[in-house]
């Protein structure tokens, strides 16, 4: 054996471990990586088989809705599937629905380029009412063989989901304001909308700024109105009291944070854009309406006819104003109408009103009820009830009541007295004028008698 055979053989000796150990560690490499990789060993497991999504409806789906999804499922390998399972698993937001199935059998998938080497399949599921706009994993499971132990593909459906904020003035508290009259007014703030609303702020005013807030400002923050919540806001207002009555408008602008979730299957994780988001709205607030009023005892006629003062002590004005006194156990009205006309009364005006009372009791202060009816200045016919203490004299004359359909103003008793006295004071006079001429002409006999005696 010469020395250069030896030297081959060695070297050929040494090398033959290191080809092996290459060798062994190229296919360590490929075995790692086929089950650390997921896309490797998904391409290797699949066998040529996919899975996507067609198609969604409604797109994007809203926040309670009915999510439908259409899925397509090809088979681009050169083996046909027998016996394939199509299983969705919703997971939040998404949930199943009763009667709805989860798992489909699709049957044989044929191979590459045979016609029946695709198929779509439907599922129905629900979206949760409390998600956020944003995009949403919704996984999908291929089974090869009709057995879970034959799992070949797995996927991740990325669906869109449409969560608008919204809020809207559920109601106002308050239709009238009275001029000069402190009143409380409270707007009810309604989230209509599929996400929560937070750092809200509302504000509120009027034109030329005839009403306007006492004791605060007019814009109120709110921290957090969930879902389908109403939030109450509330303000002391006043308005001016010679403000002409009518209907004003009221202008309200509500701002709010518009918040999105962002969710994703990157490392990313959740992202959050914050943007501000302005409701206007407008509506009417009328200025006016009722108003006060006051009645006193002012005195008493000696035909038993009460007199009192009416007064508007309001800060509106009152059309045909009528006064009455209902049937009550202290007193009835003996004579004439229970009720007295007294046309219209503006703020600060006051009239007088007579009526014929015969009490119950002599000599006792009894409570007496009055109703003032009237029409305020929005046209509606308002009724305000009124009591005080009157005393019962116990000079009392009695009074001739008429029959019923008789009617006579309230003092008309008084007129009547006064007119006899009158007629019979003119009587009188006839009576004395007529005493005159005949005494007269009893003297001019008695003169004419006595010359014809004298004549004799």
């Amino acid at each position: 054996m010469t020395l250069k055979k030896i030297h081959e053989e060695h070297t050929f000796g040494r090398q033959l471990p290191g080809k092996q150990i290459f060798g062994l560690f190229l296919v360590l490499l490929i075995g790692l990586s086929l089950f650390s990789s997921p896309g490797l060993a998904l391409g290797i497991q699949d066998k040529g088989l996919t899975v996507d999504l067609l198609n969604q409806d409604p797109d994007p789906v809203k926040p309670g809705d009915v999510l439908e999804v259409r899925l397509s499922v090809q088979n681009t390998g050169y083996d046909e599937q027998e016996n394939c399972i199509v299983k969705i698993e919703p997971d939040y937001p998404f949930k199943a629905l009763p009667g709805e199935e989860l798992s489909k059998n699709i049957g044989t998938l044929g191979k590459r380029y045979e016609d029946d080497r695709g198929k779509v399949v439907k599922f129905k599921l629900g979206v949760e009412n409390d998600v956020n706009e944003g995009k949403y994993p919704l996984k999908v499971y291929l089974y090869t063989g009709g057995s879970k132990n034959g799992l070949s593909l797995t996927k991740d459906l990325i669906i869109d989901i449409d969560s608008e904020s919204n809020a809207e003035i559920e109601f106002i508290s308050v239709e009238k304001l009275v001029p000069g009259k402190k009143t409380d007014i409270t707007f009810g703030i309604k989230n209509v909308g599929n996400s929560p609303l937070k750092n809200a702020m509302f504000s509120w005013e009027c034109t030329n700024d005839l009403i306007l807030p006492v004791g605060s400002s007019n814009v109120k923050h709110i921290n957090l109105i969930d879902m389908g919540e109403t939030a109450n806001v509330s303000f002391d207002v006043l308005t001016n009291v010679n403000t002409k009555p009518g209907l004003y408008k009221l202008d309200m602008v509500l701002t709010y944070d518009d918040i999105e979730e962002l969710q994703t299957i990157t490392e990313a994780g959740t992202v959050e854009n914050q943007k501000r988001k302005e409701i206007k709205s407008k509506a009417g607030i009328y200025i006016g309406g009722t108003t006060d009023f006051d009645i006193a005892f002012m005195e008493r006629s000696p035909t038993g006819a009460y007199t009192f003062s009416v007064s508007n002590i309001g800060n509106n004005g009152a059309n045909s104003v009528k006064v009455s006194v209902p049937s009550q156990a202290n007193w009835s009205v003996t004579d004439g109408s229970n009720s007295v006309i007294l046309g219209n009364l503006q703020k600060g005006d006051y009239t007088i009103a007579d009526f014929n009372l015969n009490p119950s009791e002599i000599g006792e202060d009894l409570p007496i009820k009055f109703e003032i009816s009237y029409t305020s200045s929005d046209g509606m016919r308002q009724v305000e009830e009124k009591e005080l203490n009157l005393y019962s004299s116990p000079f009392t004359f009695p009074v001739v009541s008429k029959q019923p359909g008789e009617s006579s103003s309230s003092g008309f008793l008084s007129y009547k007295l006064l007119f006899l006295v009158l007629a019979g004071a003119a009587a009188f006079l006839v009576y004395k004028r007529q005493q005159k001429k005949k005494a007269g002409k009893r003297n001019a006999y008695d003169g004419e008698m006595d010359e014809k005696q004298k004549e004799e």
